[in-house]
């Protein structure tokens, strides 16, 4: 091969691997999302582009659907629903919206609400009944049943997260005024109240950001609030002035859409401009309590890095530094390398478990061999539980 040749070749490579970034990154806004309509018993499905309703996803009681509470999408491509008034997980075609059955089996779940995927491979579920209201885990697979894994009921739990020890914290709805969020350790072991109802009154969500922020939604005073992650601290509000916010999800840009059960609509929270506006309030959607946005079944990203939003790199082009940052719908295993134009491997910048929320991973230049990347094109590349997205960056002389 003469050296013609082999610039040729490696050309027409990047030329395919910009083409399919490209490719990658105009899917990336294809997003559609799935809102449980709690009183009508159905899911609904909009566009997210637009905010416009596309039809009952899943129908009117479907498979016997009763109050749904959570939509969630299972690793293995369909839809999980809980319901108030179901008895097991309800499991249905991603695709279709056709009932597949029920998921969990071996044991009879009382009002289940919120339900969490854990990096053991089980699903937690909490549960709203009178007696049985502790958090059960179900094998993530099978669906069948595993354990009810905290030592102590929750009264009308909702929903879970944990902290970077390995900590549970649930939301406890209480009777909607001395609601607080309980602390568990990794064996299920109550350890004591992490944020009390001094401070609370009706939470129903809860989540980490990638700095250690607990963000807790609170049903009752309509309100967004964060914590510090680590000790419990109140720090502010992020989002106030809904009715009775529930539900919680993130775009690929990072905006926060959140339910407000009272008003019938989905609002849209704007980081960067601190703004919150109505963004869907169509469909006849009646008390909606949980959002589910998704990349469509059919997309071509499926599988590539799913749960990986906003790949970002900055500046670009860099001469001395630059940061990597990127958004992870859930904990999962990543690694962020640099790679050069003939797709060799030559830095790798982290390689590990993350927490769902921003992260940020900056690089100085340096490469496998201790020496200073040459100016030129290189990729970065960030592969999540197997799939992987890549940007391109220009590094130059400094």
């Amino acid at each position: 091969m003469t050296r013609f040749q082999a610039l040729q070749k490696i050309g027409l490579r990047v030329l395919a691997t910009i083409f399919t970034i490209v490719f990658w990154v105009g899917y990336a806004d294809a997003q559609q999302v799935f809102v449980s309509s709690r009183n009508t018993n159905s899911v609904k499905h909009y566009d997210l582009a637009t905010g416009n309703f596309l039809g009952d996803f899943i129908t009117a009681g479907s498979g016997g659907l009763s109050f749904p509470q959570e939509v969630v999408w299972h690793p293995d491509g369909f839809l999980l629903v809980t319901g108030r008034g179901n008895t097991a997980v309800k499991k249905y075609d991603s695709n279709t919206g056709a009932y597949l059955g029920d998921f969990t089996s071996g044991y009879a779940l009382d009002n289940p609400t919120k339900t969490t995927i854990w990096n053991d491979s089980l699903l937690y579920v909490s549960q709203w009944g009178a007696t049985k209201n502790k958090v059960a885990r179900f094998d993530l697979k099978t669906g069948a049943f595993v354990d009810e894994f905290t030592s102590a009921g929750i009264p009308n739990g909702c929903g879970h997260a944990w902290d970077t020890a390995g900590y549970l914290l649930v939301a406890q709805f209480g009777n909607g005024t001395n609601g607080k969020v309980w602390k568990f350790n990794s064996i299920g072991a109550f350890v004591g109240d992490f944020i009390p109802s001094t401070l609370l009154q009706g939470p129903v969500n809860v989540w980490f950001d990638a700095e250690n922020h607990l963000f807790v939604a609170d049903w009752t005073l309509g309100e967004v609030m964060q914590f510090d992650g680590a000790t419990g601290e109140f720090q502010s509000k992020l989002v106030t002035g809904l009715a009775n916010v529930e539900g919680y999800d993130f775009d690929n840009q990072g905006n926060l859409y959140l339910c407000d059960w009272a008003t019938n609509k989905i609002f849209r929270y704007r980081f960067e401009t601190d703004s919150l506006e109505p963004f869907i309030q169509s469909g006849g959607l009646i008390a909606p309590n949980s959002i589910l946005i998704r990349e469509p079944a059919s997309s071509p990203t499926k599988g590539i890095a799913v749960g990986l939003l906003r790949l970002s790199v900055s500046p670009n082009p860099a001469d001395s530094f630059l940061q990597v940052s990127y958004f992870l719908e859930k904990t999962a295993t990543v690694q962020v390398d640099i790679l050069n134009l003939s797709g060799q491997n030559v830095a790798m910048l982290f390689s590990g478990k993350q927490i769902a929320g921003k992260h940020q991973i900056s690089w100085d230049g340096f490469i496998a061999n201790g020496l200073k990347a040459k100016p030129g094109t290189y990729f970065v590349r960030c592969t999540v539980d197997g799939g992987a997205v890549a940007r391109k960056l220009v590094w130059q002389q400094p």
